[in-house]
């Protein structure tokens, strides 16, 4: 590993692209780089001669240049920095021929992971040479310092007389042998301080030289074994001198060598390991072959292959010595075929290949799926291949599963529109009877009065009286136009059209109807917060639910019982534990209770489930619950439900806030004024109802308007093609023959500029096909008529 990651490359490389890769593969392994790029002769070597470099990485193929000629030129000016090929090019005989040339490594760019790796290994052996050099440096310090010592200041001094077997050592020779100043000192006394394996060496090396061998010369190196355990290297030179052929005296130095031997064993060792490292890497390069999962090939230009690695045995199942007999192109899929050979062609021409798709034929005829990457060099193709069989399998089924699940979508969104219209038909059929009973009161009460307002007229009753009955008919009326309004709103078929609402407004709004509804037997009860929020919902869908849910209680009350419809403000923050339980959030909360027969455990958990219902066969639908559930989901919030048996139902609907106030009511009906119209316009009023056009007709004549009256929608356009001029066309839309749609259409074909307000009964304009026009809803008051009138008049355009 080396002692620092922020090193100085030098890239010699065309392609910008490579290197910036290269790079980033080596700043995610924690390199901080000072990099030059260089790519031709002249950079290259103007780079080595101004710079010095940690490591040079260089492709092997280059413009008007070679990888091996970079080599060349990096050993000559730089051998000490460290040489590391990163090419496309693979090939033993290349890593090989550029390894004994001088490169440290090998590595494909295919295979970037392992540059790391490799550059660790090179800056690692680099600084592992330096620290020889440093030490054989050190080594040479260490004998040039004894040389001066032992010729200036003559350092571990001994001196041996043979003939009166004297030894005599000065003080720093007794000092490299621990002995005291004063401490006798003889030869046998000598070779008892020294290590008992050299002594015996040392003893015949002192008597060859005493007896002239060698010319009298002597060195030796042997270890001293200090009473505390320790060792010390010494190295003692000597020279016997001779008289008539006898000793007469043998002088030399010593010396502590200990430091010197253990830097030369440390430097053997690291020599040892160097060369295991080496051979390793060898072991790494023939392992990446054969273990490599992906398929590597070395081909000519034909397909012919030149080896392949085992993985296309474990991808493909052939043998390979069957493959290396034929061609690859021969496995390719038909439909594949061609693109093969044109990207085979390009490869030759000398372009390199990248993210190639194909099929290959496996040996039980099925195909996989191969993506490849491939480069030319000398005449071959250097190709990896990966096996994505399965991610492509996976993408299929992804894209099957997505298309079944919208398909479901689909499918679950219509069976929730049909149960969202079924509930809305029970729900109007529920009403039916108590809707029927409104409306006998209302009519006795309109028949009896205009009875009585007829006999007063004839016998003179005061006008106070005869404005009575009339008070009396005018009031019954607006009742029977609310209920019948309310009735059709509750059957339409529509989206959530959510606005903010006041809740407590809307329940005071329907008790009338639910009382008309539920019956005498039941009493209602409200329970609500002063300081309510406003809730995000759609009003006629919310009338609905409480309506169902009031039902619901009346049911299973039985016989009569207490009906509470409450609000309340609510902030969630836990998650939701069941399906129908809201997300957290600000909540404005609907509570219907009853003190009916209750629910048990296993009715609660099913009870919003479409079409269960513990009603009788015929008595209920099983919708009314689910639908409570599927539009507190709809609009964003959820639902639960309390209960017990014979101790009564709770069932609460929370209902996202809204984040602006309600949209203040409309002022009543009796105390708006009509407005005038600005100037006297005509009228052209279309209806087949003799009475209803002449009751509006007086209306349009009051309000200050002129007046045509048409009783059919041919008639109308007679008057239209006779010059009439007219302001407005006023119609009804229900009309035999030619309805006031088909009559407004051949009204702007012929004169463009004509507004139309139109006259209906409907409560869904959407399902006459009216969308966006300017309609007066039957029954209608004055301030109703003209305002729509003048509206139209006014911005000239009867679809506004």
């Amino acid at each position: 590993m080396p002692a620092t990651k922020n090193i100085r490359i030098l890239f010699i490389e065309d392609s910008a692209h490579d290197a910036e890769l290269a790079q980033i593969t080596l700043e995610r392994s924690g390199f901080v780089l000072d990099a030059e790029l260089a790519y031709d002769h002249d950079s290259v070597l103007r780079a080595l001669q101004t710079r010095e470099f940690d490591l040079v990485l260089a492709d092997y193929i280059l413009p008007g240049f070679s990888g091996a000629q970079a080599l060349e030129l990096a050993r000559r000016l730089a051998p000490q920095t460290p040489f590391i090929f990163l090419s496309g090019v693979y090939g033993e005989e290349h890593a090989v021929e550029m390894m004994r040339s001088g490169a440290v490594d090998y590595v494909l760019k295919q295979n970037l992971g392992f540059l790391p790796k490799a550059v660790e290994r090179a800056l690692g052996e680099i600084n592992e040479r330096r620290r020889r050099l440093l030490a054989e440096q050190a080594l040479r310090e260490v004998e040039v310092r004894a040389r001066l010592a032992i010729d200036a200041a003559r350092m571990g001094m001994w001196d041996y007389e043979p003939q009166s077997d004297t030894l005599l050592w000065d003080q720093r020779c007794r000092a490299m042998f621990r002995l005291a100043p004063d401490a006798p000192i003889s030869m046998p006394a000598f070779e008892r301080l020294c290590h008992p394996d050299d002594a015996p060496r040392l003893h015949r090396s002192v008597q060859a030289a005493i007896a002239g061998e060698k010319d009298g010369d002597f060195a030796e190196t042997y270890r001293v074994l200090h009473p505390d355990g320790s060792l010390r290297w010494l190295e003692t030179r000597g020279q016997a001198f001779f008289e008539q052929g006898r000793c007469v005296r043998f002088i030399g130095v010593v010396m502590d060598i200990t430091e010197q031997k253990l830097a030369t064993e440390a430097l053997q060792q690291m020599n040892e390991a160097l060369g295991e490292r080496v051979e390793q890497r060898t072991r790494e390069r023939d392992r990446t072959w054969e273990l490599s999962r992906d398929l590597l090939v070395v081909s000519r230009f034909d397909s012919t292959p030149v080896a392949l690695n085992p993985a296309w045995e474990s991808t493909l199942g052939w043998p390979r010595e069957q493959l290396m007999q034929g061609r690859t192109i021969d496995l390719v899929h038909p439909d594949d075929l061609d693109a093969t050979l044109e990207e085979t062609a390009r490869i030759a021409a000398g372009q390199v290949s990248n993210r190639f798709v194909n099929r290959m034929r496996h040996a039980d005829g099925s195909y996989h799926w191969l993506s490849w990457n491939a480069v030319p060099d000398a005449g071959r193709i250097y190709s990896a291949a990966r096996d994505i069989t399965r991610e492509i399998s996976t993408i299929d089924k992804l894209a099957e599963s997505n298309r079944q699940l919208l398909e479901q979508i689909g499918e679950r969104e219509r069976v929730e529109a049909t149960l969202q219209q079924m509930q809305r038909l029970e729900a109007v059929g529920q009403l039916t009877a108590g809707v029927a009973h409104d409306f006998n009161n209302l009519l006795t009460v309109i028949l009896t009065s205009a009875s009585f307002l007829r006999h007063d007229l004839q016998g003179g009753a005061p006008t106070t009286k005869l404005l009575a009955r009339l008070d009396y008919i005018r009031e019954a009326g607006e009742r029977g136009a609310t209920l019948t309004s309310q009735l059709l709103a509750f059957s339409r078929r529509q989206q959530l059209a959510p606005k903010a609402v006041n809740l407590n407004d809307t329940i005071v709004g329907m008790l009338n109807l639910l009382q008309s509804s539920l019956g005498g037997s039941v009493s209602i009860i409200t329970d609500t917060e002063p300081e309510l929020w406003p809730a995000m919902v759609d009003p006629t869908q919310i009338e609905m639910i409480i309506l169902n849910l009031a039902i619901n209680a009346r049911d299973a009350m039985g016989s009569g019982g207490q009906l509470v419809l409450g609000t309340g403000n609510r902030s969630l923050v836990e998650p939701p534990a069941r399906p129908e339980d809201p997300p957290p959030g600000d909540y404005v909360v609907l509570a219907v209770s009853d003190n009916g027969t209750g629910m048990s455990e296993d009715v609660m958990r099913k009870a919003f489930e479409p079409f269960f219902t513990t009603k009788e066969v015929g008595k209920g639908s099983g919708l009314g619950l689910a639908q409570v559930f599927g539009f507190a989901k709809q609009s964003g919030g959820g639902a639960s439900i309390e209960s017990a048996p014979g101790a009564g139902t709770t069932v609460r609907v929370f209902l996202p806030r809204a984040a602006t106030a309600p949209v203040a009511a409309r002022a009543a009906s009796g105390e708006a004024s009509p407005p005038a119209p600005r100037a006297c316009h005509t009228i052209l009023l279309v209806d087949d109802d003799h009475s209803v056009r002449e009751v509006t007709a007086q209306m349009l004549d009051r309000l200050g308007f002129r007046v045509i009256e048409a009783d059919r929608g041919v008639r109308a356009l007679e008057i239209l093609a006779n010059g009439t001029r007219v302001d407005l066309l006023l119609a009804d839309f229900a009309m035999p023959g030619m309805n006031g749609g088909e009559l407004a259409r051949t009204v702007r074909a012929r004169h463009a500029g004509l507004p139309v307000v139109y006259i209906s009964g409907y409560a869904e304009l959407g399902e006459l096909g009216l969308d966006g026009a300017v309609i007066v809803q039957k029954p209608f008051r004055e301030e109703q008529l003209a305002s729509k009138l003048l509206h139209a008049l006014n911005d000239g355009n009867p679809r506004r």
